[in-house]
């Protein structure tokens, strides 16, 4: 409408002008957070590690632009759409109107927030986080008067009002300007109109998203230092505000229920988890200076069956597997990395709840808390950044000693996107991996976007084209290019092996995958291809502990490993079952999925479970009657329960 031939010039230069008016409040909300984020370096720079290079100050100013833009654009977004489709209508004054307002309001709230967070800092070393909603629930006065008491905050509030004082000024000086040199700017053909309107729009939709990219600002991408204060302050003082009543709003709502989903009995559920105690039977083999518990991202069962092993994906999978304990039917804790990883962690199995804000006081079941009372020193090794559904915080609060990132290795692999290559993690670990130490390393290359180079690589499908008997199975295949990946992780997880175990020939490991990668070879999976990941233990001695399991969850890792390195009648408890001990469980559980030696079942968006035999006739369904349901919903109220009831909020 803005271009239309029946519009005076008068109106269309109005467009123009208050375009431009928008931009200048733009350009001073994120003048503003930018600021307050350099004086937050500046003011609390012994919080910043000497190991900080300029480049990564650099990386974190560049990804703060991104926030504080998005910030500033999402504030004006209704000046800027009032002022697309009312000025044909000759209502300018309202434009002009709400343009002010939102002015004066946005900038203000801006300045309040940066202001304070400096008291914020001082106090949590931090900017806005959800702690800041606790005091509503304390005692408000005390707060208040500590506050005044300890920080004196007479400074912060003649900034605040001086600040404010620049804000009005500045939003009237923006209004009353002529801005004349515009009229001779303004193109005067209706093509050149269209051209600089759509121009407008999209200028203004990547300033809202904060990124030209595909990806919009996010928090997840946050953490592009090694510093995690730095990092920190990446993210602006308004968008932290957001953020922390976002958590709090989470947290809370998990916190405050206290009836449990699975509707099962406090008797039951006390006997499962009184059940779950147990001793280790070892030490089973002779102690590991090191060990390294591997969890590849999307690393699935399906590619490890006989009828692909011709595709060569996973050779080194098969190799390093014919010397140790091996379950290839494994069910995953959940569907998703992190709150497998949570699982993992914790012992806890994933009941729909995210961990990932939440920690545990139940140490009994906490992998940790077992490795470190072994004497074991914990690290943590990611390839992507540890803002990533804020995994860095989950494992500092589940107390592990060393957390390192893809800001340690450099920041960006080939691909770029989700962090490090893994050959860059796994180098990486090589360097980080004291004595007695135990290693949790999370990979990331086989996810999407799936654009690293392998054109000089050693793939065997890099040109595109599979061989003849594998094209015969659909006419719908998964991209060599996106198995390029799964090969690729492979590969440099056993050169990494292979390393290690020649520098450490003692040393133990657990390889596993973080959940099944959704991606398959042909457009029809049975529902074991759909659900399964493997379990892999190697070290010195494991082979002559073969297990006689078939089946298995990720629950069963950490019983697994404490038979086989903690001293005789160490207590602890497990949701699963040690794959060295002879007892074999009738049934084993996942989030939402059921697996005994024969039948695997998957519930359903209609909260039903679906089967699939996996022995004998494949293709028979097992009866729906033969489902397992009860004894999944007690195992997940009696994980919904030990997790909630042992929630802790530090």
């Amino acid at each position: 409408m803005l271009v239309d031939d029946s519009l005076s010039s008068s109106r269309w230069l109005n467009f123009i002008k208050e375009s431009w008016k928008i931009f200048l409040l733009w350009l001073s909300g994120v003048l503003l957070l930018m600021s307050f984020r350099l004086f937050y370096l500046f003011h609390f720079s012994e919080k910043v590690s000497s190991d900080v290079t300029v480049k990564q100050l650099f990386d974190a100013l560049a990804t703060g632009f991104k926030f504080d833009s998005s910030a500033a654009g999402v504030c004006l977004l209704i000046p800027f759409l009032m002022n697309c489709f009312l000025q044909p209508f000759r209502l300018a004054h309202l434009v002009k109107y709400a343009r002010n307002i939102i002015g004066v309001i946005y900038q203000s709230v801006f300045v309040i927030l940066g202001v304070c967070g400096v008291t914020y800092i001082s106090e949590y070393g931090s900017q806005y986080n959800y702690f800041m909603l606790e005091g509503l629930y304390d005692d408000q006065q005390a707060i208040i008067s500590t506050a005044i008491q300890q920080y004196k905050p007479w400074g912060s509030l003649l900034s605040i009002v001086i600040l404010l004082l620049y804000v009005l000024f500045w939003t009237r000086f923006v209004d009353r300007r002529n801005y004349s040199f515009l009229i001779n700017l303004c193109p005067k053909s209706r093509a050149k109109k269209v051209i600089l309107s759509i121009l407008v729009i999209v200028v203004f939709i990547c300033a809202a998203r904060g990124s030209f990219d595909s990806r919009p600002a996010s928090r997840k991408w946050s953490a592009v230092t090694t510093d995690p204060f730095v990092n920190n302050l990446v993210i602006n003082p308004f968008r932290s505000f957001f953020y922390a009543i976002q958590d709090y709003g989470e947290l809370n709502q998990l916190t405050t229920s206290n009836t449990n989903p699975y509707s099962v009995s406090e008797d039951k559920i006390n006997n499962v988890l009184l059940n779950n105690e147990t001793r280790s039977i070892g030490p089973l083999i002779e102690k590991p200076s090191r060990i390294f518990f591997i969890v590849m991202e999307s690393f699935d069962s399906w590619p490890l069956q006989d009828k692909y092993r011709g595709l060569g994906l996973t050779e080194n999978f098969h190799r390093l597997k014919a010397n140790g304990i091996f379950v290839e039917q494994t069910l995953p804790a959940a569907s998703s990395t992190m709150n497998s990883l949570s699982s993992l962690v914790t012992g806890i199995p994933f009941s729909g709840i995210n961990m990932s804000r939440l920690t545990s006081k139940v140490d009994t079941y906490s992998l940790i808390h077992h490795m470190e009372k072994q004497g074991y020193t914990s690290q943590f090794f990611y390839g992507g950044l540890l803002s990533w559904q804020t995994v860095g915080e989950f494992m500092n609060r589940h107390g592990v000693d060393r957390i390192y990132s893809a800001a340690n290795a450099g920041g960006k692999g080939s691909a770029g996107v989700w962090g490090v290559d893994d050959g860059q993690l796994f180098d990486l670990v090589s360097k980080s991996v004291p004595e007695n130490s135990f290693n949790l390393i999370m990979t990331t290359s086989y996810h999407g976007p799936f654009n690293l180079d392998l054109s000089n690589s050693e793939y065997p499908w890099r040109n595109g084209v599979y061989p003849a008997q594998f094209q015969v199975m659909s006419d719908e295949l998964l991209s060599p290019n996106t198995l390029g990946h799964l090969w690729y992780s492979d590969k440099m997880m056993g050169q990494f092996v292979d390393n290690m175990q020649r520098q450490y020939p003692d040393a133990l490991f657990v390889i596993t995958g973080d959940h099944y990668s959704r991606r398959y070879f042909h457009a029809k999976p049975n529902l074991y291809e759909l659900t399964h990941v493997p379990i892999l233990l190697l070290g010195q001695g494991i082979s002559s502990k073969l297990s006689n399991r078939k089946v298995a969850s990720h629950m069963d890792i950490t019983a697994t490993i404490m038979d086989l390195i903690a001293s005789s009648d160490t207590p602890f408890a497990s949701f699963g079952h040690s794959l060295v001990r002879s007892e074999i469980p009738e049934n084993v559980f996942g989030y939402k999925t059921i697996r005994n030696s024969e039948y695997v079942w998957k519930q359903g968006n209609n909260e039903q479970f679906y089967g699939y035999r996996c022995t004998a006739k494949m293709d028979v369904k097992p009866p729906d009657q033969s489902v397992p349901i009860h004894e999944y919903q007690v195992y997940m109220a009696a994980a919904w329960q030990l997790l909630m009831k042992g929630f802790a909020d530090d």
